[in-house]
Order: structure tokens, then sequence, then C-alpha cells
């Protein structure tokens, strides 16, 4: 486990075991919180995959499910977008539940789930993943590291050089982590020409979509369909081949929204109301993003910033947060500890320095 990763689950079980996460659980109660999943996988100890944080274990997920089904009243996104446009408040511990991209796990791992628990959910498709026709270009690069048989290689990006060391499995996701924070930084008009150069010098093969491991595979729209109509599942945007959009000029952003929109709307038979940014940081969208994402008629947007829902949360910008890593991280995070300990801190501070 990552030393951050590490950290943190740390962290929540002091906040769950102290009695923290009841106490802002009654005191936050009134604030809703959306979690953000991606995957999920039976089996994470397989080799074929480098980054296993977009697959969660779907034990993991059941169990987080099970505890939001008996503690939290798990809403739609719709449910909420309904309730602030009519400035309506939220049932007390309102859960939101959210999917990134678009897998075909989210059909055949978590929708199973969600209907055992009686829950709701949103997924954001990537809609060219799901039409098969471009692939994530992180796939792409996580592929070409863990099958590659160089055992290192010199990279310069962005005026950088990296030493990619590719020995052993720890070794490459090392190296995975150290080339996707850079490689998120260049023009998208320049990133898959540079995923290109990357699998010619580590002399690996593109993958095709039917190369793909399991977890990685995306959902069909006959999946996304019966999900629809099921009541348990509505679909969202996440743009049509997953650029960060703070990386594309305003045409590109605009094409992106808009063929999102349209295909999911001709697929579904249904005009999506929300949307997600890809990578959804502080620097991952603009003004003009969200302006376009208003204008091609989306209700809301949500970020990965993490951040609860209240009356001060713009529509546009509504916060997320991370996929738990367990029960006990779920607790923390749905219960508002995380908030109460950061104010609590904030606090101290600000009486330490008035002495």
């Amino acid at each position: 486990m990552p030393l951050a990763l590490h950290s943190r689950s740390i962290k929540a079980a002091a906040l769950v075991g102290s009695g923290l996460a009841s106490f802002s659980r009654t005191r936050r109660s009134d604030e809703a919180t959306i979690l953000t999943f991606h995957g999920l996988s039976e089996d994470t100890a397989e080799r074929g995959i480098l980054d296993w944080s977009l697959h969660l274990q779907v034990d993991v997920f059941r169990n987080i499910c099970s505890m939001l089904a008996k503690e939290y009243c798990v809403i739609s996104l719709a449910d909420l977008v309904e309730a602030r446009s009519q400035g309506a408040g939220l049932p007390d511990n309102s859960v939101v539940i959210t999917f990134d991209d678009g897998y075909a796990s989210n059909y055949e791992l978590a929708f199973p789930i969600l209907r055992e628990f009686g829950l709701h959910g949103t997924i954001f498709v990537t809609t060219g993943f799901l039409d098969r026709v471009e692939m994530f270009w992180f796939q792409r690069v996580d592929l070409a590291l863990g099958r590659t048989k160089k055992e290192l290689l010199d990279w310069k990006i962005n005026g950088r050089k990296l030493r990619l060391y590719l020995g052993t499995y720890e070794l490459r996701q090392q190296s995975l982590m150290k080339l996707l924070p850079e490689l998120k930084e260049l023009p998208d008009t320049d990133l898959l020409s540079e995923v290109d150069r990357l699998e010619e010098a580590l002399e690996v093969t593109p993958p095709s979509f039917d190369d793909l491991p399991t977890p990685m595979r995306p959902m069909t729209w006959e999946m996304a369909c019966e999900m629809s109509l099921s009541g348990h599942m509505d679909i969202g945007g996440h743009t049509h081949t997953h650029p960060i959009l703070a990386r594309c000029d305003v045409s590109a952003m605009r094409a992106e929204i808009a063929t999102c929109r349209d295909r999911i709307h001709a697929e579904i038979g249904e005009l999506p109301i929300a949307f997600a940014y890809p990578n959804g940081g502080t620097d991952d969208f603009t003004r003009e993003t969200t302006m376009l994402v208003r204008e091609a008629g989306f209700k809301a947007a949500c970020t990965t910033i993490s951040g609860r829902v209240n009356d001060c949360a713009s529509m546009y910008q509504l916060p997320r947060y991370g996929s738990p890593e367990s029960v006990c991280e779920a607790k923390a995070t749905v219960s508002g500890a995380f908030e109460t300990l950061k104010d609590w801190r904030q606090s101290c501070r600000k009486a330490m320095s008035m002495i």
C-alpha cells in the first residue's frame, strides 16, 4: 500500500475508534457526501495491471455498501440536483455513489451489489471507451510498462529527465506513478503521440480492446441501458475520449462534451443530467469548461476535489471524495470526521496565533 494511503487508513481508524466519526455524523448531518469509484475487481493479485487504484476489490465495495445501507441515506445524484435546484433540503446523512469511466465491472460486480442493498449510483461514462474507438491513454501506458522486456528506460518529458526502472513488478509500479503526472501536464494534442513514442521505445505493441485485462475492459451500451432502466443507476457524461479538458482548446472541449452528451442520448434515450471532469482536480478544468458543460444542458458537474456538499457548493464544481479503501475509511469520510478534525486543527492554530 502506498505510504499516503497507509497513513490515511491509520487516521481513519483513529477517527472511528475515538468516536469522532459518530460525533461528526450527527454534527454534519445536513451535508451530503459524494463518493467516487472507478472499476471493481475480484482479484487484485494478478500481475497484468500495475495501477490497481482504479479497481477496488469487490468485497471491500460490498462491505462499504452494506455499511451505507444501514447507517446512511444513499440518494441518487439526480435527487441531489433536483433538491438543490428547488432550494429544498436533503435527507440527513445523504450519500451519493458515483463511478467514473465506464468499466464492465460496474455492471458485472457493482450493479448486483447496489440492487442487493437497494442503493442507487451514477456512472459517468467516457463514450468513446464504450464505443470501443479509443481506450484510455493511461491504460496503454500501464500495459506498456508492465509488458516491456526492458529493465530500464531513460525518458525526457516536459524538459525533465526521468529514469524509469523496470526490473521488477514493484519498480514498474513506481515508474508508472512517476510518469503519469508528467503525461497529464502535456497538451492534449501532444499526449497520444507521446504515448505512441513511449510504446515504441519500450518495444511493445499497442493493445487492442480484446487484449485488455478483465478489470480494464469497457461496459457495453447494452449494459448501460439495462442499468439505466433498472432504477438503480443513472448514466452521466465523462467526455468522449477522456482528455484533461484544461489541456484542450475551446473547440476541442466543446466537441468532447457535446459528443459525449449526444452519444448517451442516442444509446440510452435520455439526455444525461450530470457530468464529471476527467481527472477533476483544480487545474483540470477551466471557467470555459464549466460554461460549456452548462451550455450543453448538464444540470451539474462533479470534480475530484475533496469536500462535502453544503449550501455553498457550486452545482458545476461539486466536490467528491476518492474511493475509500476500507469500511473504516468510508465511515470516516461520509461522517465528515476528516473535516471535523481539520476544522479543529485550524481553530487551534488560530487560537495559538492570538496568544
